[in-house]
């Protein structure tokens, strides 16, 4: 089953209900941002972080923040209810 009728109506309503929306240690205008498989690397350090907690499929889509001494970034995730691949919220393109 693909999930891209579900990731439509997701961003849809993201980009409804918000101008700007996170990507890591930046924001972007919503309408410029897309649902995208999360790396492996990324899911990894996630994992590894003892207060994440994987969203459910259909649940959210999920706001996270990570925070070091020195530095933020916020994520926005949704795990797919079809096939259960969790998605991040990400810009079109990424700044060169």
């Amino acid at each position: 089953m693909s999930d891209a009728a579900e990731l439509t109506a997701i961003i849809d309503r993201l980009r409804n209900g918000h101008d700007m929306l996170p990507f890591l240690t930046g924001l972007h205008p919503a309408s410029q941002m897309q649902l995208r498989p999360v790396p492996s690397g990324m899911q990894a350090l996630l994992e590894a972080s003892p207060d994440y907690h994987s969203p459910g499929p259909g649940e959210g889509p999920v706001w996270l923040q990570i925070a070091s001494a020195d530095d933020a970034a916020e994520l926005v995730v949704y795990r797919s209810r079809g096939t259960g691949t969790l998605y991040v919220v990400a810009p079109d393109r990424l700044p060169a």
